[in-house]
């Protein structure tokens, strides 16, 4: 049965052709559209537009391991190698609904504070259609 009223933040996880980042801090969706100019003379000094491109981005945080089940190097290895993947960002319930699409890693960081967790972050764009399903 899928999950019913306001979900707790920890139950979404960004998954990587079906295996999860490890040790996740949070995870963030952000979808847009571009417009393209439609104004004409007959506008009355008003812009007018219509739909454009669409495009979308998954990006998380994370702490640092060496021996993660899938982590900086594994998302390196993306980064590295230029791979394309699934990305599915999704509850641990199966019933739930999940966006999901294929992705490129562009961005990956790691930040080493004195006295500090060793973490990290990575975003992934969408190449191509997104799906909302279940």
């Amino acid at each position: 049965m899928a999950t019913t009223g306001i979900v707790n933040g920890t139950a979404l996880k960004i998954y990587v052709d079906s295996t999860a980042v490890a040790y996740t801090t949070s995870a963030s969706l952000e979808l847009s559209m571009a417009t393209r100019d439609t104004s004409t003379k007959d506008s009355a000094g008003w812009q007018e537009s219509a739909e454009g491109q669409r495009s979308g981005t998954i990006s998380g945080d994370f702490l640092f391991a060496f021996d993660a089940a899938y982590g900086f190097e594994d998302l390196f290895a993306l980064y590295s190698n230029r791979t394309k993947v699934t990305v599915k960002l999704a509850t641990t319930d199966v019933a739930d609904k999940y966006i999901e699409g294929d992705a490129y890693l562009t961005s990956l960081s790691k930040s080493a504070p004195m006295e500090d967790t060793i973490s990290g972050s990575f975003s992934l764009n969408f190449t191509g259609a997104i799906t909302y399903t279940t």
